[in-house]
């Protein structure tokens, strides 16, 4: 990637991550047109390839970006937090908030994920991992609440995975998607996970 990139002005810059960003999300790798992405960034595709080379310089930059970024939001947003419910509102705060700036960034790295060609998984391979041991970090840090008879840890944290997983799904699908309206949904549904599955 050209450095200049970031010598653009900020507006600039997110319009094209932002473009790029929806399309890869949108049709994964290998059906996302650069045609496509400088028309909705509104550029030339010489520009775009002046800054990124080509399309694969391009999905580089944005899984290396993506994951700097979410980790930085995490770090700024959760701290230290080690009590297990608030880590997740704290969370999902963080979420709403790189959501506001970059509506397509989750829907994104999720996408790179789901990849299957080998070539397209080694690009991402590294910062995806750098992703995953950072959130695995933050939660062995959480200190497990006093459960109700019957409800195991297993089963409370795939409650809240299914819960913010779907929540999470059904607002980025919808036409206009409203990270702050997200943020409530699932700040709500922590909470009444807390009262069914904890003592406290």
């Amino acid at each position: 990637m050209n450095e200049k990139f970031f010598d653009l002005k900020s507006n600039k810059q997110d319009k094209m991550i932002n473009a790029a960003l929806h399309l890869f999300a949108d049709n994964g790798y290998k059906h996302a047109s650069t045609d496509d992405i400088v028309r909705e960034a509104g550029i030339s595709k010489g520009l775009l390839f002046h800054y990124f080379i080509n399309k694969e310089g391009l999905y580089s930059f944005l899984v290396d970006y993506s994951v700097k970024y979410l980790l930085f939001e995490f770090e700024r947003e959760v701290g230290e937090e080690t009590d297990y419910f608030a880590f997740w509102n704290k969370i999902e705060g963080a979420k709403a908030g790189v959501l506001r700036n970059y509506p397509y960034m989750y829907k994104f790295i999720d996408r790179c994920y789901k990849e299957t060609d080998p070539d397209i998984k080694a690009i991402s391979d590294d910062a995806l991992k750098r992703y995953d041991q950072a959130v695995k970090a933050y939660q062995n840090k959480l200190v497990t609440p006093s459960l109700r008879s019957g409800v195991s840890t297993s089963q409370m944290q795939t409650l809240i995975r299914y819960t913010i997983d779907g929540l999470t799904s059904d607002q980025l699908s919808s036409a206009k998607p409203d990270p702050d309206q997200l943020y409530v949904n699932i700040t709500e549904y922590i909470t009444l996970l807390k009262k069914l599955t904890t003592t406290s």
